[in-house]
């Protein structure tokens, strides 16, 4: 039984490596896409060990003479397909190339995840030599034997840890006056993880122990001046790791207050340590810090695609149970996934640029990168949201609307992806409100700025007095409405809405004024104070008539007797 790499390339070494002799191990000359039916079959012996595929090696255990640039490109191509066609893809736990005696090979090493493994959909069983499909029946009772997908976080590990950051980690679950830690005195550290729950599991080693993570920072130019690796994804989230990153863009901005929404920038953080996949590359959570925004990125499955931009929803799917709930015990994360929904909000609320979210793909995971901007609050964006709290009385679709203003130059059918659960129905309301900040032109799946919005985001201001073809083009509309569904009567407030303006006290004033002006140009008369009826247009002259009437006129014969 081959267990590890190291036995693999003694064995490849020897010229001793045979299927018939190692139950665990395929060797392939080449790859081909239907090699991934024999991964599945393999992965599904329940109580079947670590298996190993090697490509680049003949039946009789030779190596096939590859070399660096064919292994390469073909690692690239199983790469791709382990990607698209293995589910759970956690079943594949390492892909690399090994050069032994100067020739190159492929190892890709897999495992039962807990889970019915397919490949392409479809499930397969091996028995014997040969490869068929599970029928539904065969499925189900290897999906009831299994114990369900396994938890990385959750696995044994043991080797040294970083005690000072368990100690903090520990003193928070305390002080938290959570169970099983009620009070800490004369508890060892050691003894605190055991109670817990951590004691010698990957969680441990994720938080505490040498999983890596990176800190870039770059200048103000966004020329990047330091590279750091360090150790334990626990100190991503203490506050020191926090005060370091508003230093830094604090700095190389030269301004005082904290460039980042400290809730939003910690959540990040914590979204990156919870939900990172690290059953390959230990995550590669990456913090790049620059002058005006913070990039967090890590490796995530590729169904984390369905979250991205998700901002108001609580959809949410943990992969690392253990490690979720050591950080839902020191208040790091929320388990309801209102977490996206926090850093949005806490973003807009902070007069900063919303956050967004881009999908890399790259290999067997893809690359969750998560932007949170920071810099100098956006006072007019702050007096938007403002205007839009009076409006609706309710932080949330306040906070919905200001979201559509800002996303006003995306098509809607895409916005809706962001949106899902409780939040639609605000979504949607927010969307038909003829009084609010938009108009959603449907035909054009587009999303119109009122005027108000329009000019308080570009002027800074509440309004501005409408040029003479704006006014010219009111009157016309405000006349023939107010005509035909209201006997000809206004009132400035209906003027407002009919001129897409606000309800401040300047645009108040400045539509009284027009309908003071219209008046004194005889186009409406006052009825009594606050309401207003249109005066009626003249008839106009039927001209055609006329010229008809004087053209028979001049062909009638004169003077006849």
């Amino acid at each position: 039984m081959i267990e590890t790499l190291e036995q693999l390339v003694a064995c490849l070494r020897a010229g001793t490596l045979r299927e018939h002799r190692e139950s665990n191990v395929e060797v392939k000359k080449s790859w081909e896409q239907e090699h991934g039916k024999k991964i599945s079959a393999f992965a599904n012996r329940p109580s079947g060990p670590v298996c190993w595929m090697c490509v680049g090696v003949s039946d009789d255990g030779q190596l096939s003479g590859r070399d660096e640039s064919w292994v390469k490109k073909t690692e690239e191509r199983i790469s791709q397909q382990l990607n698209q066609y293995l589910d759970p893809q956690n079943a594949c736990l390492g892909l690399s190339c090994h050069e032994c005696d100067g020739q190159w090979f492929i190892a890709v090493k897999y495992a039962n995840p807990g889970s019915v493994v397919r490949w392409n959909n479809v499930a397969y069983k091996a028995a014997g030599t040969t490869i068929n499909e599970m029928t539904p029946e065969d499925t189900m009772a290897l999906a009831v034997a299994l114990p369900g997908l396994s938890d990385y976080s959750s696995q044994k590990w043991s080797g040294s840890y970083d005690c000072a950051m368990a100690i903090d980690f520990v003193r928070v679950v305390s002080e938290r006056g959570c169970n099983p830690l009620e009070r800490m005195e004369g508890i060892s550290v050691d003894s605190a993880l055991q109670r817990i729950g951590l004691w010698h599991t990957n969680a441990q080693r994720i938080l505490f122990g040498d999983v890596r993570y990176r800190v870039v920072k770059y200048d103000k130019k966004e020329t990047p001046v330091s590279n750091e690796t360090r150790l334990g994804l626990y100190g991503l989230l203490q506050p020191t790791f926090l005060l370091e990153a508003q230093n830094w863009s604090k700095t190389q901005q030269g301004i005082p207050m904290d460039p980042f929404p400290t809730k939003a920038l910690r959540e990040g953080l914590a979204n990156a340590v919870a939900h990172a996949a690290y059953y390959d590359g230990q995550g590669d959570v990456i913090v790049e810090l620059f002058s005006d925004r913070v990039s967090i990125s890590n490796l995530c499955i590729k169904e984390s695609g369905y979250f991205a931009n998700k901002w108001f929803s609580r959809s949410h799917k943990t992969v690392n149970r253990m490690l979720m709930e050591a950080l839902r015990l020191a208040g790091a994360v929320d388990e309801l996934g209102r977490g996206k929904n926090l850093i949005f909000a806490e973003s807009l609320r902070n007069g900063k640029n919303p956050p967004t979210v881009v999908l890399e793909k790259g290999g067997r995971y893809d690359r969750w990168r998560l932007y949170i901007y920071g810099g100098s609050q956006n006072r007019v964006q702050l007096r938007v949201l403002q205007r839009l709290r009076e409006m609706y009385q309710d932080e949330q679709k306040a906070l919905i609307a200001n979201a559509l203003v800002l996303w006003s130059g995306y098509p809607v059918s895409n916005i809706q992806k962001y949106v899902d659960g409780e939040s639609s129905r605000i979504f949607a309301d927010v969307l038909v409100d003829m009084k609010g900040p938009i108009f959603y032109y449907q035909k054009n799946d587009q999303i119109v700025l009122r005027r108000w919005v329009r000019v308080l985001l570009g002027e800074g201001k509440d309004s501005k007095q409408l040029s003479a073809a704006e006014e010219e083009d009111l009157f016309d509309l405000a006349s023939k409405i107010q005509t035909d569904y209201h006997h000809g009567y206004i009132t400035p407030k209906q003027l407002r809405e009919l001129g897409a303006m606000g309800d401040t006290n300047s645009e108040i004033v400045q539509s009284s004024q027009i309908l003071k002006k219209w008046m004194e140009q005889g186009q409406i008369t006052k009825v009594k104070k606050g309401l207003y009826k249109f005066v009626p247009a003249k008839p106009t002259p039927d001209m055609a008539a006329i010229v008809k009437s004087l053209l028979e006129k001049f062909r009638s014969p004169s003077g006849s007797g």
